[in-house]
């Protein structure tokens, strides 16, 4: 009877105890879980970029003068050859006149002057070279020393020289003279009464004006910009260490554009220079211009639009992935919460190529398995889970 009753008692704290166990035992923390499965996967780089129209061309006023007010606009299509803007011709001003001609009877004056100092050093070499063939015919009779001799051949070659420099002299003061001349001349012949038409260099649209209304303009100075609208192009910067990925005929996607779907692309060039760019966080970036042709119809982007640019740079297709919310770094290495048997273990994996929203896994995982997505700080190795049931589904 004493062992019945002690066998008893046993049991009964033994219920007890794994009764209160069971009431005490920690909850289930409610999880969202994805299923890992087999399918294609793109690997993508993405910066923003602006299109613009592939063929630019600035028009500048040829000659200096007074601009008229130009009839176009933005968006205005134009034609090759067609007069889009008249410059009158500038007044002469007599003061400025009066400067050229003083400049010109100055330089004259130059001239003369190195005239007569190239005559006085050519006269000065003859003299020198007459002395030196008398000076080696007396020293070929002794009358004079070898000293002597060597004075006069010092003498005839300083001559030349002197004769040589002021030949230099007087070309430049006869360049100065026809510099001078040919400033004045555009005063005194003036320019032309007619006023200078400005034509469009392609049949193209107007992008942008930089001079609309009337005002004295000089050669050179940027009046409109024309563009050829069929090519339009998308160009974005991207930091260099993505851009060596990025290799010309790669396929590319312009998206957040305006528009529902994402207008195909196509990588034409790589700039071969980089350039440095501060980021909106003030630091300093290395960036390289990657330029895209559109695939198809543009949907009405036109010149200096926003857009997002995303280029391909690998893709595969039956490609084990998980999704990049499951990931998170644990001692140097990459893990997810695998779920088994209703807990979370911390298993550790080999990422492969990463797309936008999902990871190629290269081990660690297998098809099938169920990892925790999202995973929060109440999420530890070997805490009980309880999957959510929509979770499932949608996956």
């Amino acid at each position: 009877m004493k062992r019945r009753r002690l066998v008893i008692f046993l049991v009964i704290v033994l219920l007890l105890g794994a009764g209160l166990a069971f009431i005490f035992r920690p909850a289930s923390v409610p999880v969202e879980t994805s299923v890992i499965a087999k399918g294609s996967l793109q690997e993508t780089v993405e910066e923003e970029g602006k299109t613009r129209m592939h063929d630019h061309f600035t028009v500048a006023a040829t000659v200096a003068g007074k601009l008229r007010r130009i009839h176009l606009d933005a968006g205005d299509a134009v034609k090759e050859n067609q007069i889009i803007a008249w410059i009158d011709p500038a007044p002469i001003d007599p003061r400025q006149q009066a400067i050229l001609q003083a400049r010109l009877d100055a330089a004259r004056a130059s001239q003369k002057q190195a005239e007569a100092l190239a005559a006085r050093a050519a006269a000065d070499q003859a003299q020198a070279q007459k002395d030196l063939d008398r000076a080696r015919q007396l020293f070929q009779h002794g009358i004079i020393s070898q000293e002597a001799q060597e004075r006069a051949v010092t003498v005839d070659s300083v001559a030349a020289k002197q004769a040589h420099a002021a030949d230099s002299a007087l070309e430049a003061a006869k360049s100065q003279v026809e510099e001078a001349r040919s400033a004045l001349l555009e005063y005194h012949s003036g320019p032309s009464t007619l006023p200078t038409p400005i034509r469009a260099p392609i049949d193209g649209r107007v992008l942008r004006l930089f001079e609309k209304s009337e005002r004295v303009v000089t050669p050179g100075m940027p009046l409109l910009e024309i563009g050829f609208t069929p090519r339009l192009e998308i160009v974005s910067d991207f930091l260099t260490r993505d851009a060596v990925r990025i290799q010309p005929e790669m396929h590319a996607l312009i998206t957040d554009w305006g528009g529902a779907e994402d207008i195909p692309a196509r990588v034409r060039l790589v700039e071969p220079g980089g350039f440095t760019k501060v980021s909106a966080l003030g630091v300093e970036e290395q960036r390289v211009n990657v330029v895209c042709d559109p695939i198809g119809p543009t949907h009405g982007l036109e010149d200096a639009y926003h857009v997002n640019v995303q280029v391909i740079v690998w893709q595969g297709s039956n490609v084990l992935k998980v999704p990049a919310s499951a990931i998170f770094r644990f001692q140097k290495e990459w893990a997810v919460f695998l779920v088994k048997n209703g807990k979370a273990h911390r298993t550790i994996v080999q990422i492969g190529h990463r797309g936008s929203t999902f990871w190629e896994v290269t081990a660690g995982l297998r098809l099938g398995d169920r990892v925790v997505v999202h995973p929060g700080a109440d999420i530890e190795d070997g805490v009980r889970v309880k999957e959510s049931r929509a979770a499932q589904e949608a996956h």
